[in-house]
């Protein structure tokens, strides 16, 4: 089985437990879901990588004071510690936190807990920091959790 057959049949599975109607990745290799209106996560299959990527929409950049910068590579320092790190999408203006699989670990199980970390750091993340008020860019991709 190719890994974008397994990625969508995890998916499929995933979806059924919380209760979408379905969700698998799009021809580019992407889905997206928003938790609780909050917070849009990403999905990227990196196939030539072996990998499925996890980004999380943390807070637009052009609300960040210069100072948020330095505790962002803190943190980013001690990726191992939590298998996360910040990054900055400049196409979309935002500060995003990522996660990352290997397709050797890719389970339902590896893939609920990484998300359940991801989506614990980025609330904290979001609270900490300044609100972005434009969430329509990212309600409007993807499913609704």
């Amino acid at each position: 089985m190719d890994l974008t057959s397994k990625v969508n049949r995890l998916l499929a599975e995933f979806a059924g437990r919380i209760g979408l109607p379905s969700l698998s990745l799009d021809e580019e290799g992407m889905a997206s879901l928003l938790f609780d209106e909050q917070v849009g996560v990403t999905l990227l299959l990196l196939a030539e990588r072996e990998r499925l990527l996890l980004e999380a929409d943390v807070a637009g950049i052009d609300v960040l004071g210069g100072g948020i910068f330095r505790q962002l590579a803190s943190f980013n320092r001690h990726w191992h510690r939590f298998d996360l790190h910040f990054g900055f999408d400049e196409l979309t203006g935002k500060v995003q936190l990522y996660a990352q699989i290997l397709a050797a670990q890719l389970t339902l199980e590896c893939f609920e807990a990484t998300l359940a970390n991801l989506l614990d750091h980025a609330e904290f993340w979001q609270r900490l920091l300044p609100c972005d008020s434009d969430r329509e860019a990212v309600a409007a991709v993807g499913m609704r959790v």
